[in-house]
């Protein structure tokens, strides 16, 4: 904090227009390490950095120029209470108005949109409703906000949907809150990805490079694969990927950790995504990431693994995890983390496996959260062996852990398979 351009904020009492590079604020007893997800109006966000101090954390934030310190203070602290404040700023803010607490089960049927405007306490009261119905004179910032929260709006303008069937709900949940987000959330979430490929499989790899090929909506991506024991030629791979390309190649005999490592030094994007040789991903996974990282402010995010494809039994199996809540655990091929915190928590550890397991471990020691967002987009593929997480056919079948089966390859249309 002896940085010539630093306002230490410890004493700070707000007053004033003053204007730093470097901004600290100090929360005590706070319950996990402090984010913050910059205002568009701001000078661009190059670090963010949170530590434990005593009882409390402090977060070291740095911009490309001087910001206003009481507005990046008072977002801190809306941040780190949130969601017991709404927006006090025009628009509609993304950190109140958000998917966080959407439900897959219903409590009642469809009811009629309330009165008021578009607040945390408005989203609550109708999260346990199987869905909302939207009057032609309805609060254009309740509709939106609500969208915004992935409440299932129904009504004109909304088309017809089966709203008995749960997956059927949650897939037009999900498009509304996308388009909602996007046209009225306060929070610009694109970021430049890097998608960090690892894979020791030739024979996968043209399945593996058209799930990044089939990426939209996002503004910069660039792929790191690291072949693990065979050689790839470069120019092959930008021609099926169409996005900028670093190969970095590892012999068969280097721990798959360190392989991620050496792919992540390698990378020039802001926020790095993890993704796995053989499972299927939707064309707006990375998208749909950025957008959970932006209003869970989470060092970590990523998707459950709701879907299984169990090759052997050519059959589809539906988990039923929790979603859209802060988590101890999500996929590992759908690992969303900024690269500072990466470098932070020491990096992929160098082991052979349970790489994913100890990078979850190490964000949540250092005090970070980890947010798993809905798991539509996202089908892990089991074979009979193969895997680092080796688990049996009948473990995967067990009642107690599946919700719903069908034959076949059969995963959420918003797959577009």
């Amino acid at each position: 904090m002896r940085c010539p351009d630093l306002v230490a904020l410890r004493s700070y009492d707000g007053a004033g227009d003053a204007r730093a590079s470097v901004v600290a604020v100090h929360l005590e007893a706070a319950r996990g390490a402090l984010s913050l997800v910059p205002r568009p109006e701001w000078p661009r966000l190059t670090s963010l950095r949170s530590r434990r101090d005593g009882d409390g954390f402090v977060l070291v934030a740095r911009f490309a120029r001087p910001a206003p310190v009481a507005d990046v203070v008072a977002e801190v602290g809306r941040q780190a209470v949130w969601p017991a404040v709404v927006a006090a700023r025009p628009g509609l803010d993304v950190r109140v108005l958000n998917p966080i607490g959407f439900r897959t089960d219903w409590e009642r049927g469809v009811v009629d949109l309330p009165p008021g405007p578009p607040t945390a306490a408005l989203v609550t009261g109708l999260r346990d409703a199987q869905g909302v119905r939207v009057g032609a004179d309805a609060d254009p910032d309740a509709v939106a906000g609500l969208a915004m929260a992935g409440v299932p709006l129904v009504g004109a303008g909304f088309g017809e949907v089966d709203l008995d069937d749960p997956l059927t709900r949650e897939e037009h949940s999900l498009e509304l809150r996308r388009a909602a987000l996007d046209e009225h959330g306060s929070v610009d979430w694109q970021r430049p990805v890097s998608v960090l490929l690892a894979t020791r499989r030739p024979e996968q790899l043209d399945f593996a490079l058209a799930q990044v090929a089939r990426q939209r909506g996002v503004a910069s991506l660039q792929l790191v694969l690291a072949p693990h024991g065979f050689d790839v030629d470069p120019a092959r791979v930008r021609d099926a990927v169409g996005v900028d390309v670093h190969v970095v190649p590892a012999p068969a005999e280097t721990l798959f950790g360190d392989v991620l490592q050496a792919a992540a030094a390698a990378a020039d994007g802001d926020v790095l995504l993890k993704m796995d040789d053989d499972d299927w991903y939707a064309p707006d996974v990375v998208a749909d990431l950025l957008r959970a990282r932006a209003y869970s402010g989470a060092q970590l995010t990523g998707m459950p693994a709701e879907f299984h494809y169990l090759a052997p039994r050519d059959l589809t199996v539906k988990r039923g995890h929790r979603t859209e809540v802060y988590a101890s655990f999500v996929a590992g091929g759908t690992l969303l983390v900024d690269r500072s915190v990466l470098r932070e928590v020491g990096g992929f550890r160098s082991v052979r496996k349970y790489v994913d397991a100890q990078l979850l471990a190490a964000v949540t020691a250092a005090g970070g959260a980890i947010y798993r967002t809905h798991g539509l987009g996202y089908v892990l593929r089991r074979n009979e062996s193969g895997h680092t997480w080796e688990v049996d056919m009948d473990y995967l079948l067990d009642p107690s852990r599946v919700q719903r089966t069908w034959p076949g390859l059969t995963p959420s249309r918003l797959m577009e398979i």
